[in-house]
Formats: structure tokens, C-alpha cells, sequence
């Protein structure tokens, strides 16, 4: 059964090598956003990335806090489940209205094309293993960590490469 990280929980097991592992997704998404953002030229998308970033960046603080001073400071770890999914919601609404600028046959080649397409099937997979982590894994186990880390640093370069051939072609 998962258990719940709660405020009074310090995590076991929360190492530096952890907390800047985690940074990897973080700077991937970043990336991924700023050239989707070139791409789309949508102040929405940028000003949701940029949420999403910071959201990103305060829970890898968060983890080295954890490590480095065995202190879960509260709001560093809950504001993720704040702020991180408004990030994405603003950023996905400028995606949807950048796109809808965008000839369909464009974007629908663009994304399907390949080498991309492979990178953004493996990107949404992963995903969707988050999404199933979210409910089943218990976020203060170091070793539930370092899964999710794993798959969401991939995730996260899969979707990067994507859209950098898309913006490279």
C-alpha cells in the first residue's frame, strides 16, 4: 500500500547524487519548452514553462535540503503539487493556441516524422508511468525516487530531441 509523504516525514535515503539527479528532468523540460516556445513564438507556453521550471527547481532544493540538512521543509515539497500542474496547464494552453497557428498537415508531419516520432511515443510512455507512479509509489522512499527519476529524466530528453529535430529541420 503507498504511503503518503507527510509533513512531519523526513525521507531516508534522500542523497545529494539523488537531488541533482532530479535536476535532469528539470533543465530537459526547460529546454524542451524555451525551443517549443521558438518554434510557436506563445508568450502562454513560455510563461507556463517558466512556472513549471521554478516548480521543478524549488523540489530539487527541496531534496538537497532533505540530504544535506535532514529537514523537510513543507511548502518546498507540496508546492509541486500546486504550482507545477498550473505550469503545465498554462503551458499546454499556449501550446493548444501556438498549434492552432500552425497548418494541421505542418504539425501532424512535423510530430510523426521519424526520428522524432519515436522520441515523443517514448516521452508520452513514460508519462503515463509517472502518472501511475503518482498513485501507487511512496513518494518518501529513496528508491521509489530514483524510478521516477530515471523515467522522468528520459521522458524528459525524449521529448527534448523531439522537438529540437523538429525546430532543427
Amino acid at each position: 500500500m503507498k504511503k503518503k509523504m507527510i509533513k512531519d516525514v523526513i525521507p531516508e535515503g534522500f542523497t545529494v547524487s539523488m537531488a541533482l539527479t532530479d535536476m535532469i528532468p528539470v533543465v530537459f523540460f526547460g529546454l524542451t519548452a524555451f525551443v517549443t516556445g521558438l518554434i510557436l513564438h506563445s508568450p502562454a507556453a513560455a510563461a507556463g514553462a517558466a512556472v513549471t521550471f521554478v516548480s521543478g527547481f524549488i523540489k530539487v532544493v527541496w531534496k538537497l535540503i532533505v540530504a544535506l540538512k535532514k529537514k523537510n521543509i513543507w511548502w518546498m515539497f507540496i508546492q509541486m503539487r500546486m504550482v507545477m500542474p498550473l505550469g503545465f496547464l498554462v503551458f499546454l494552453v499556449g501550446l493548444v493556441k501556438g498549434i492552432s497557428e500552425v497548418p494541421f498537415n505542418m504539425i501532424l508531419s512535423s510530430v510523426t516524422g521519424m526520428p522524432q516520432l519515436v522520441f515523443f511515443i517514448l516521452g508520452i510512455s513514460g508519462m503515463i508511468l509517472m502518472s501511475i507512479f503518482a498513485v501507487k509509489l511512496d513518494s518518501s522512499n529513496a528508491k521509489n525516487n530514483w524510478i521516477e527519476q530515471t523515467v522522468n529524466g528520459i521522458s524528459q530528453a525524449c521529448f527534448f530531441l523531439g522537438v529540437l529535430l523538429i525546430y532543427i529541420r
